[in-house]
């Protein structure tokens, strides 16, 4: 795999990322009160939303180990990518607090401290027993120390009263802390360090090992008549917080969709989408401020909000599309590089 070619399948992920960002978005906004035939929707936006965040960060740890950034330089990428959870914050009060540490949050933070990890990959060869190590002992640790992570409750991760839950929330209680989701860097960075048959190494071992422990899950849950998967909740497998049979599920989604961008060609429609994933990311929660209420004022029926959260979804696809090939100087990612620090 040449850079080009690597390069083209990064992107692509990256959009694959954003697009899959804005469907959980638009279906947590406009929720569609699904029964029926229509429930299968709701399973596949749960499963596929939930790979979104993971990839983000995933891909963040990839980026970070291509370059050596200065300090300076993970000051200002941390800096711009706070301020950009603000607008979002403000942009969609349904979902966010004003203060609420969000995935680009999660994402600045990784930035400043990316040589916590990072150095491991450098100190020793082989980065598959690296992020075996590393990756075995998160997810143990998470689940032994589920108890600090906080309640299963949305309402108590988004709301931020004071400076010390807010950095509570950044590290341990909110929605994307930094305790468990490093381990998405982590994955990445191993990624980005492994020679292409490494590379193919780990991604097919993470797939086989976390569809065989979420398949016991799924069986256990079923044996147990206890729900296998919930955003929140008494479940097996829970996104806020994150338990360790998140962790693994996640990890598996991940893996999968980095193999399939990387051979299937047709996912390169997504790579000029992928290179302006940080300005979809946060224009499209900008609606939201408006018509976030509309399927209630409007009283939607169930396949009319369907119909608006793919529509709205791949509008966003086709607008990201177009934004980066009419006018890329125009562009978050534009600006950040521009005004960073030499």
């Amino acid at each position: 795999m040449n850079a080009r070619q690597r390069n083209v399948h990064i992107d692509a992920l990256r959009g694959l990322a954003v697009l899959l960002m804005v469907l959980v978005h638009a279906a947590a906004t406009w929720e569609p009160q699904l029964s029926g035939p229509w429930l299968m929707f709701g399973v596949v936006v749960s499963g596929a939303g939930g790979l979104a965040a993971p990839l983000f960060a995933a891909l963040l740890g990839w980026g970070l180990y291509q370059r050596q950034l200065l300090f300076k330089q993970r000051i200002w990428r941390a800096a711009c990518l706070f301020g950009c959870q603000g607008v979002v914050n403000l942009s969609a009060p349904h979902l966010f607090d004003p203060w609420t540490p969000g995935v680009l949050t999660l994402l600045g933070v990784l930035v400043l401290l990316e040589g916590v990890w990072k150095q491991a990959f450098q100190r020793f060869e082989n980065p598959v027993k690296v992020f075996a190590g590393l990756g075995v002992a998160l997810v143990v640790s998470t689940h032994v120390l589920r108890g600090i992570q906080g309640p299963s409750i949305w309402i108590e991760r988004v709301v931020v009263a004071d400076p010390v839950e807010w950095g509570q929330h950044l590290v341990l209680t909110g929605l994307y802390p930094l305790f468990p989701w490093i381990l998405f860097a982590v994955f990445g960075t191993a990624v980005a360090a492994c020679t292409d048959e490494q590379r193919a190494q780990l991604l097919n071992r993470t797939m086989v090992f976390g569809v065989g422990v979420s398949s016991l899950f799924l069986i256990e849950s079923w044996r147990a008549d206890v729900p296998w998967a919930l955003p929140t909740g008494n479940a097996y497998l829970t996104f806020f917080p994150a338990n360790a049979a998140f962790l693994i599920a996640a990890l598996a989604g991940a893996a999968l969709l980095w193999k399939m961008t990387e051979t299937i060609d047709a996912f390169q429609v997504l790579a000029d989408l992928g290179q302006v994933s940080l300005t979809v990311y946060v224009v499209h929660f900008l609606p939201f401020a408006w018509f976030h209420r509309a399927d209630e004022l409007q009283n939607w029926a169930p396949i009319l909000t369907v119909l608006v959260v793919v529509g709205y979804t791949l509008l966003w696809t086709a607008l990201g599309t177009l934004w980066r090939r009419k006018a890329p100087g125009i562009t978050l990612e534009r600006w950040m590089r521009r005004l960073e620090p030499k």
